[in-house]
């Protein structure tokens, strides 16, 4: 038995698929078979149940937990050598959102790579509620998202506070008796969404953190929403250029509105703040390990000296 054959083995358990964990191992399909048909032989039991998908047997299950075990053992002994030596070299895979990743990721990764040339980095976009099964799995060194309180297994530092807002387009406050001036408009600046009750909404899955926020605040004010658009695993973009263009109101992380919009765009819409209930910490986690790799502390620590620059515009 060799360490690629179980690199094969997880790949295939992943993708649930021969064919994709082929692809993504970059060897034939004839060959990746042959390792794990070789790799039954040698435990003598059948690990994998070749349906469509695949599924695994239970030494399957067994097997992969041993696998993924040992990866990490052998993950952690290469980047303490590297830090031993000084040759801080290797990948850094980083889980995070597409919305929060063009906000983000630009400014930090320059500044991370000018610092640490020989790292190179792998942006994995997916929704926050994949992220904890990506760290577990090993198939993620770190994410940025908005975290539970309880998360077993994961080492979770703060990063900057993100605040959501709700954009309303000004005609169509105008249509709801709700421009300006109007007792309507006092109400909704308060926290009462209830004069939108008939407005269009464009909104996103409870998932993200801004579409359990804003299908939140909808319930509180009694307002049960019938989306114009609804958004899943998308950015934040089409909906704020939507919404720019008059279709409808959203939720959405005021930073995003600043980095998306031009000024005239902007005007186009009313900004309402939505108080504490509209804020949330970002954070960054990372699977706890017996060896700290210290590029992970590293990034950490630039991502926390640049956090102001992501902070909610006042």
């Amino acid at each position: 038995m060799n360490f690629s054959s179980m690199d094969y083995f997880v790949m295939v358990a992943r993708e649930r698929s021969f064919s994709r964990a082929a692809e993504r191992l970059h060897i034939t399909q004839q060959t990746l078979s042959a390792h794990i048909a070789k790799l039954e032989g040698e435990l003598g039991t059948k690990l994998l149940v070749r349906n469509i998908p695949l599924e695994l047997t239970y030494a399957g299950e067994v097997f992969l937990e041993y696998a993924l075990d040992l990866q990490r053992r052998v993950n952690s002994l290469e980047r303490e050598f590297q830090d031993i030596s000084e040759n801080q070299r290797g990948l850094l895979r980083i889980g995070i959102t597409y919305t929060r990743g063009d906000i983000v990721m630009p400014p930090l990764l320059m500044r991370f790579q000018s610092r640490y040339p020989n790292i190179a980095v792998r942006l994995v976009g997916d929704i926050n509620a994949n992220f904890f099964g990506l760290l577990e799995n090993g198939e993620i060194d770190l994410a940025i998202a908005p975290f539970p309180a309880a998360a077993p297994g994961i080492e979770l530092v703060d990063f900057y506070q993100e605040e959501i807002v709700l954009l309303v387009p000004k005609d169509i406050l105008a249509r709801l008796g709700a421009e300006p001036g109007s007792g309507a408009f006092a109400r909704i600046e308060n926290g009462d969404l209830s004069p939108l009750q008939d407005c269009p909404f464009l909104l996103a899955s409870t998932k993200e953190i801004n579409g359990e926020i804003g299908y939140s605040l909808l319930r509180k004010s009694g307002v049960v929403p019938v989306p114009k658009v609804e958004s899943y695993n998308s950015t934040v973009k089409t909906q704020l250029i939507l919404a720019a263009l008059g279709a409808g109101a959203c939720f959405c992380p005021q930073n995003m509105v600043h980095a998306t919009l031009t000024p005239q765009q902007r005007d186009r819409l009313q900004v309402f703040r939505l108080g504490e209930e509209g804020r949330c910490m970002i954070q960054i986690g990372y699977l706890k390990q017996a060896y700290p790799w210290s590029v992970i502390t590293n990034f950490i620590r630039l991502a926390q000296e640049m956090s102001g620059e992501f902070e909610a515009k006042k």
